[in-house]
């Protein structure tokens, strides 16, 4: 298999070539040190994010709480007109052996 010895051979252990760790420390010392006064972006954005999450949480409790009462002021309702039909059957009943 043509694909897996060109695989092994990109894949082999190689030496660095002797000024390798030199070149690298010069990269490093002539690359741009990040500024340490840019770390209060992170932790604003953070803390936006922690915030929007928050409200987020308490907005989706309120829309549930509103579900429930929705459902549960329905429930009242369909049991007040069961009642109210079973209230009428009675008064008729009444009416009738009173008649």
């Amino acid at each position: 298999m043509n694909l897996e010895d060109e695989l092994r051979a990109a894949l082999r252990c190689k030496e660095p070539p002797p000024d390798f760790a030199a070149r690298v420390m010069a990269r490093v010392a002539a690359a741009p040190a990040r500024p340490a006064g840019r770390a209060w972006v992170r932790w604003t954005a953070a803390l936006a994010a922690s915030v929007v999450l928050a409200a987020g949480a308490l907005e989706y409790r309120h829309y549930e709480g509103e579900r429930a009462k929705e459902q549960v002021l329905l429930a009242v309702r369909i049991a007040a007109t069961k009642l109210n039909k079973a209230h009428r059957k009675i008064q008729m009943l009444n009416h009738r052996s009173n008649s």
